[in-house]
């Protein structure tokens, strides 16, 4: 495989009004960018790469761990539609995040966000056994996950040759 590393997730949003004080409460950060982008006043290369020319765009960037970046989008033009969010259909994507104290968080997001759980589970089983995790959604409907890794840390992680793309 010839890849690297992650270098940015990308999230379509009804409103950047609505998402961007959500987010960055989430997040505990601003976001590093934000702007519109109106295919008329620019060089409409990003209308080429989506498959959407003309297409006007509003945008917010946040960085995440690791040094991937979380790209939120919200198209005018085209108008954008809505699908189901829920996370048992073919399509639906989540982000997990990593975090040092699930209670913590999960506290801090009561009533912000929906929870899927009433309080964080702890893994039975399997890979996870003994991390805990919950998923939430922002108020687009989007998934995301906690997870809270034990001593033992990512369980992954031994078998992943991308533990550091660079080293």
């Amino acid at each position: 495989m010839s890849f690297k590393s992650v270098d940015h997730i990308g999230i379509t949003v009804t409103d950047l009004e609505v998402s961007v004080p959500w987010w960055s409460y989430f997040l505990e950060s601003d976001p590093f960018m934000q702007g519109t982008w109106v295919a008329a006043e620019i060089d409409d290369y990003v209308g080429d790469i989506v498959g959407y020319p003309d297409c006007d765009m509003s945008g917010a960037f946040w960085a995440l761990p690791g040094g991937t970046v979380l790209e939120m989008l919200q198209y005018h033009n085209p108008p954008p539609g809505r699908v189901d969010m829920a996370t048992y259909n073919a399509g639906n994507t989540h982000l997990c995040l990593e975090t040092h104290d699930i209670h913590r968080d999960y506290q801090r997001m009561r009533g912000r966000a929906e929870f899927r759980s009433p309080e964080p589970v702890r893994c039975a089983w399997g890979r996870y056994e003994g991390a805990l995790t919950c998923y939430l959604r922002d108020p687009d409907g989007i998934s995301i996950e906690l997870i809270e890794f034990g001593q033992v840390g990512r369980p992954f992680q031994v078998e992943s040759p991308f533990a550091d793309p660079y080293g």
